[in-house]
């Protein structure tokens, strides 16, 4: 009792020596939780960050541990040891196939997306320290390429068994039967066995192989079966009429024949389909045959509205509109081995008009300008050139020279396009010799090398003698080259 009475009064002589002391131990004690809290806050957050873009802890693929490993790095891993894939054949043959001999295709960035996935948030980081996996390798198979690698394998000088198959005849207007071939065989299901252990483990595998004298999976007369229901789609009529049911276009043989798609099978009898897209460009071509372009008719009409001619007449537009219906049908029917007939039908556009007013009276004279437009009258009958604005004569008739019988002078309806003060001319003769003129005065050409000018070597006017331009007094070429403008209209007419 005593001594427990002297412990309790030390402790209390303590604590009365420094009542301060009993408080901190609770203080000391949080801040040593608070900083192992950060401590360990710090580690989680350098984790998940280094992880963001890397492989986390206890990631494998097909036994490969690629933790820490980026995605780069492990599509460039997979890639190195999918190439060391190989598989060792054995038996009847040897060789050595690639995963790509057997259809086999390793995708190395599918793959390496699924290792990353592991990683994908911040959640699955923390997740992946407490699990592992190991993930398989992402490939595609294509057992077409395996046979036929397994039949490469075969010798030389072996006959390999082939199945009977169609094709076009010379002519390409029906199909014929390839005839099937027994012969020497390899079974391709070891080598797709071993090429499917080879890319799932990215390692070396083998397979043992042999031959065998099989008969075809397809047979001749399997072959002519389908060969027959070709021939009858070729067979079948296929018509489209116009709109106005006055004219039609059927395809020939060879053109249907074309829209047949043979496809072979393994151990199957061929199979055959239309192809649509053949079909809509032979439609397709036979609409832009109907197609009519718009025409803007034009008529001309003096000062009282009444119509004094119609220079251009319109045309409405008219475009087929039910071409990828026809196209369709077409396909649909020939698929079933019956024939087609149908009928364009037209999207018809509005007709259009300008009317242009001229000048009362220009509906009697070769060009009919509207009031006050300048115009040339080249009349090579009466070697005259007459100036107009509008219906109104403002200079000639002036006579000139045209073109000699051997380079005459253009006829139609042109436009001034070029005018030069002087120039040096020069061409070929009609005998194939070259001419040179130097300073050719007060030059309007109007159409090509055609053109007005002076011409102060002429003493007369009033025949025909020139290259082929307009050949004038150099004071009314003048004239011409002072009162025309560039696009003035000139007529030139017998």
């Amino acid at each position: 009792m005593t001594g427990e009475t002297l412990l309790d009064n030390s402790a209390e002589a303590v604590e009365a020596a420094d009542p301060a002391r009993h408080r901190r131990w609770p203080l000391w004690a949080g801040l040593g939780l608070l900083l192992l809290v950060a401590c360990l806050g710090t580690g989680a957050y350098a984790y998940t960050s280094h992880y963001a873009d890397r492989a986390v802890p206890g990631t494998a693929i097909a036994g490969t541990d690629v933790s820490g490993m980026t995605r780069d790095e492990i599509a460039s891993m997979i890639t190195s040891k999918a190439e060391s894939a190989t598989v060792a054949v054995s038996g009847d043959v040897t060789a050595t196939a690639t995963l790509a001999d057997l259809g086999i295709t390793v995708d190395a960035g599918a793959t390496a997306d699924a290792a990353l996935a592991r990683s994908e948030s911040i959640g699955d980081r923390l997740t992946a320290l407490f699990s592992s996996e190991d993930l398989p390798v992402v490939t595609t198979t294509d057992d077409a390429v395996a046979k036929d690698y397994a039949s490469s394998l075969i010798p030389a000088d072996k006959v390999r068994a082939s199945n009977a198959g169609i094709a076009l005849d010379a002519e390409g207007t029906s199909f014929t039967v390839t005839p099937a071939v027994s012969g020497a065989s390899i079974d391709p299901a070891p080598l797709t066995q071993a090429g499917a252990e080879a890319a799932s483990t990215l390692s070396p595998a083998s397979a043992s192989v042999s031959m065998t004298t099989q008969p075809p999976a397809v047979s001749d007369a399997d072959a002519q079966a389908v060969a027959d229901t070709a021939n009858n789609w070729i067979s079948q009529d296929v018509t489209i009429s116009d709109a106005s049911g006055k004219s039609s276009y059927s395809p020939d043989a060879s053109t249907k024949a074309s829209w047949i798609t043979v496809t072979a099978g393994n151990d199957a009898a061929p199979t055959l389909s239309i192809d649509s897209t053949k079909v809509s460009s032979w439609v397709a071509n036979q609409a832009s045959e109907e197609k009519v372009d718009e025409v803007e008719g034009t008529r001309n009409v003096n000062s009282k509205g009444d119509v004094v001619a119609t220079p251009v007449e319109a045309v409405k537009s008219q475009t087929v509109k039910n071409a990828d219906a026809l196209s369709t049908s077409i396909s649909e029917a020939l698929g079933k081995g019956t024939g087609y007939s149908g009928t364009f039908e037209m999207e018809v556009g509005e007709e259009k008009w300008t009317q242009r007013t001229i000048a009362d009276g220009a509906e009697n004279l070769n060009y009919q300008a509207a009031p006050g437009e300048k115009w040339v009258d080249v009349n090579l009958s009466d070697k005259t050139v007459t100036a107009y604005e509008g219906a109104t004569v403002v200079r000639g008739p002036v006579s000139m020279v045209d073109g000699a019988a051997a380079t005459p002078t253009v006829t139609g309806t042109y436009h001034v396009y070029l005018q030069l003060p002087s120039q040096t001319m020069e061409g070929d003769n009609a005998d194939g010799t070259r001419y040179r003129t130097e300073d050719v005065p007060w030059v309007s050409y109007f159409y090509s090398g055609y053109a007005f000018h002076g011409a102060p070597w002429r003493s007369s006017f009033g025949y025909s003698g020139s290259h082929g331009c307009i050949n004038m007094p150099v004071s009314e070429a003048q004239w011409i080259y002072s009162w025309a403008e560039i696009g003035t209209t000139v007529v030139s007419h017998h």
